[in-house]
C-alpha cells in the first residue's frame, strides 16, 4: 500500500469517525433531553402524593356541585381553594404537555384517571367562571390535557373513568 493510499484511507476514516462521533453525541443529547422531561414531570408529580394535595383532590372529586350556579351558591372558601390547588396542578401538567416537555404517554400512565375524573367535576364550574369573568383561557391547558388523554384512550380502545 502506497503512502498516498494510506493517507486517503486515513482521511476517509477520520471523516467517518467524526460523523459517527456526531451521531453518538446527538443520540446522547436526545436521551438526556428525554430524561430531563421525565425528571421534570416526576418532580411535579411528587406533590400529587402529598397529604395536603390529596385532601384538596378528594374534596374536589367528591363534592356535589354539578353547575357553576350550585358552586356559587353553596361553595365554601375551602372549596374555592381546593378548586384552585387541584386545577393549577393539572394546568401545569397540561402546559408541560402543550410545550412538548411532557410526553402524553407518560402523563397517561401517571394521571389519566385523575385528570379525566377531575375535569368532569370542575368543567361546569370553570365554564361558568370563564363566562362570568370573560377569561376563556382559564385552565385551558388542563382542558387540553383532558381532551388529549381522552382521545388517546379512545384510540387505544381503553375504558375511561366515569
Amino acid at each position: 500500500m502506497s503512502f498516498e493510499s494510506t493517507q486517503q484511507a486515513l482521511t476517509a476514516g477520520a471523516s467517518v469517525a467524526v460523523a459517527v462521533g456526531v451521531a453518538v453525541a446527538l443520540l446522547q443529547l436526545r436521551g438526556q433531553n428525554k430524561l430531563r422531561q421525565i425528571d421534570l414531570v416526576m418532580q411535579l408529580f411528587a406533590s400529587f402524593g402529598e397529604e395536603s394535595f390529596i385532601r384538596h383532590y378528594q374534596r374536589v372529586t367528591s363534592w356535589p356541585f354539578e353547575s357553576y350556579a350550585a358552586f356559587r351558591e353553596s361553595a365554601t372558601e375551602e372549596d374555592g381553594i381546593s378548586l384552585m390547588v387541584v386545577s393549577v396542578f393539572f394546568e401545569n401538567m397540561g402546559l408541560l404537555y402543550r410545550r412538548g416537555l411532557a410526553p402524553l404517554d407518560l402523563l397517561d400512565d401517571l394521571l389519566s384517571a385523575p385528570v379525566i375524573t377531575t375535569w368532569k367535576k370542575v368543567e361546569p364550574i370553570w365554564a361558568g367562571m370563564r363566562a362570568e369573568f370573560n377569561q376563556p383561557q382559564w385552565v385551558e391547558w388542563f382542558e387540553l390535557l383532558n381532551n388529549a388523554l381522552r382521545k388517546r384512550l379512545e384510540g387505544m380502545g381503553g375504558s375511561q373513568p366515569r
